[in-house]
């Protein structure tokens, strides 16, 4: 097997981005042999002419097809894979030159099955609004798992970490089509149930740039509450389906605090929602009930801020009071 790492990078619409993200990859500082596997989803804004010019670099390979999604694409990429790991790029965010070094020589000195290296949040501006929490740390799987569900992690994104392909394979770990919201947290929880060692160093190496049109921030005030934001929760259920088996309490309960949290999150989008009427009762109910079930887990967990446990019992007991104070923050830019 000649190439150490494959690099798989999703591309629609990224006309604007795409130089940014291949020119850092690129110019890795690594001495290891890697290609990049760019799969042009559909794009109908030049993207795949844009990808062309690159035809001549022969680690760069471009992939055209059919606008099918990301989860769909990314599994298209690992198809095509023939590399001892594998790791995931968003088309519009960059690395830093040593990103590939970095990660492959916590695998070389861990001896782990998972590496993972720290990430920014950046405007498209260029201003940082979020740096990666974490201490650099070796962990277990049952850790690992936990943490992922923590804002004190390294979250469940997809970027930021380099995968072992004969994990990913010998177990069938692929992206569920249809789920559209937290499909990179369900994916990275499956590879997690079949790693025994994780390596974590927070260093800022990955830059993720803060697409405000993205579907994990289209629930905003004053657009209609779309149905795909339920796939969150369907997600936490197939997870909670995997970990339960271990026996791992702690991260059961911390899945609990995210459904209570998610659900908390989707009623008062309903609220704001200029559809709101057309939500059926019963969902509503259902939403209300993870509430009330997974309380305890949610206020017994001593990591979470006091403030989001202050947000749940606003939502909670005065629905219609916060979702008129929510209201208000939006309209003057400002937010939790």
């Amino acid at each position: 097997m000649e190439e150490k790492i494959n690099i798989i990078i999703p591309a629609f619409n990224a006309i604007n981005t795409i130089d940014r993200c291949l020119y850092s990859l690129l110019n890795q500082t690594t001495e290891e042999k890697y290609r990049i596997i760019v799969l042009n989803d559909g794009s109908t804004d030049g993207t795949l002419n844009k990808l062309l010019e690159y035809k001549d670099d022969n680690r760069v390979e471009v992939v055209n097809k059919s606008n099918t999604g990301a989860s769909d694409t990314r599994n298209r990429g690992l198809e095509l894979a023939n590399s001892e790991y594998v790791t995931f790029i968003d088309a519009d965010d960059y690395v830093e030159k040593d990103y590939l070094e970095l990660l492959l020589d916590q695998y070389k000195k861990q001896q782990c099955d998972l590496s993972i290296v720290g990430y920014c949040k950046e405007e498209k501006n260029g201003i940082v609004r979020f740096k990666g929490l974490g201490t650099k740390q070796n962990l277990s799987r049952e850790e690992a798992l936990h943490d992922i569900f923590i804002s004190t992690g390294y979250e469940g994104y997809l970027w930021n970490k380099l995968f072992k392909l004969s994990i990913i394979r010998e177990n069938k770990i692929s992206f569920d089509n249809g789920i559209k919201i937290a499909e990179d947290l369900l994916f990275c929880c499956k590879y997690l149930s079949h790693c025994s060692r994780i390596s974590l160093n927070p260093e800022v190496k990955y830059h993720y740039i803060v697409n405000s049109d993205s579907q994990i921030n289209s629930n905003k005030y004053g657009s209609d509450f779309k149905k795909e934001s339920l796939d969150v929760l369907k997600t936490y259920s197939l997870i909670k389906l995997i970990v339960e088996p271990m026996n791992y309490p702690k991260v059961v309960s911390a899945i609990n605090a995210s459904i209570l949290w998610s659900s908390t999150s989707i009623l008062r989008n309903i609220y704001l929602a200029p559809n709101k009427k057309e939500i059926s009762p019963k969902l509503m109910d259902e939403l209300r009930n993870n509430q009330k079930k997974y309380r305890y887990d949610f206020l017994k967990n001593d990591i979470l801020p006091s403030r989001d446990k202050i947000i749940y019992w606003l939502n909670y007991y005065f629905p219609s009071f916060f979702a008129f104070f929510w209201r208000k923050l939006n309209l003057k830019g400002n937010g939790f």
